[in-house]
């Protein structure tokens, strides 16, 4: 089943944009060396273009995802 996550935007209006992680994280890159305790498939962060507005970007972190996995 999809994760569904609701977040802001960063322009101007702060819209709320709601993103399907699975469909985010589809493409991954690894890079070649990485801290030992931070997960090796996330990447740094993500950057999609807003839903509502054309100036702002939606930014995933991996910090958010991790800490969206630790609570469930």
């Amino acid at each position: 089943m999809a994760e569904i996550i609701q977040i802001s935007c960063n322009g101007p209006d702060r819209c709320v944009n709601e993103v399907d992680l699975d469909k985010a994280l589809q493409k991954t890159y690894i890079p070649r060396s990485v801290d030992p305790g931070i997960s090796q498939e996330l990447p740094k962060r993500i950057v999609l273009p807003c839903q509502s507005c054309t100036d702002g970007k939606v930014i995933i972190t991996r910090e958010m995802i991790e800490d969206l996995r630790g609570r469930s």
